[in-house]
């Protein structure tokens, strides 16, 4: 997996995207083992600044949909997180689309294995947007089917973009979160996409799928890590001059502005 950890990660450094017609059956990531693999050599190459991680398709029913044998996870660059009020450029979150979520902030060292699941109540809850990317040319990525296209996602950072991180949900312990109503607000257009019933995932169970996927891999959170949950929204695919207002049910507003830029189109071979 050394070729396409290699190649994500200059693509991410030169915003190129990688070509994956010009890899071999083996370079392509058939399991999740091969995909962190290449995920671990991303993350070295890169050397950056992490404050925590995301997961994501953490809904059984979601996993099913999509053909998916468990959760997409990756890792928060400190970098890529913006505050509640933000303009993007469009031509650094290519293939793009926004998702509503939750965030623990975790409030301690503290190993990732099933003692974590008892500190729970002592974290705290955030909104937060999941503005998720790839560094794939797509036409490339889409040869493949639905199980190795999440290796794949999980290669490229957990599909990871641009991440923020808005109100802290007061005595969120003792609120059925799962019932907060969100709008989005999209160039005046209103549509309320939230999940509901079993697709929309509690973060609780979000942090044990998280806990169950790196229990046996020795890390760690460091205090002020957050975990992002998982959507609580049907994604919706970023545009071009996009003016976005997301409102979480008596939460202030998430205010994000997609300003136009130009879109180059490389690939792997000009990197």
């Amino acid at each position: 997996m050394n070729k396409l950890g290699t190649e994500l990660a200059n693509a991410w450094m030169k915003k190129t995207l990688v070509d994956l017609n010009g890899f071999s059956e083996n370079e392509i990531p058939k399991n999740r083992d091969e995909a962190y693999k290449a995920l671990n050599l991303f993350y070295e190459e890169l050397d950056k600044k992490t404050v925590g991680w995301k997961i994501g398709a953490v809904a059984k029913e979601v996993q099913k949909e999509e053909g998916f044998d468990g959760p997409v996870p990756g890792k928060i660059f400190k970098e890529t997180i913006l505050p509640s009020s933000c303009s993007i450029k469009y031509s650094e979150i290519p293939y793009s689309n926004l998702e509503c979520e939750y965030a623990f902030e975790i409030d301690q060292d503290v190993k990732i294995d099933s003692e974590l699941l008892n500190k729970i109540n002592s974290f705290k809850l955030y909104t937060a947007i999941d503005i998720t990317s790839s560094r794939y040319l797509q036409s490339s990525k889409n040869k493949f089917d639905k199980l190795v296209q999440m290796y794949l996602g999980i290669s490229d950072h957990g599909n990871g973009g641009k991440i923020i991180i808005g109100e802290e949900i007061r005595n969120w312990q003792t609120t059925d979160v799962n019932k907060i109503k969100i709008r989005l607000k999209i160039n005046d257009k209103v549509t309320e996409p939230y999940f509901t019933g079993t697709k929309r995932i509690d973060p609780r169970d979000s942090l044990k799928a998280f806990v169950d996927e790196f229990k046996d891999k020795d890390i760690s959170f460091k205090k002020g890590d957050y975990l992002l949950c998982g959507s609580l929204t049907q994604p919706y695919k970023i545009n071009m001059k996009d003016k976005i207002i997301v409102t979480y049910e008596n939460l202030r507003d998430i205010n994000i502005t997609v300003s136009y830029t130009h879109l180059t189109l490389p690939t792997n071979r000009e990197v």
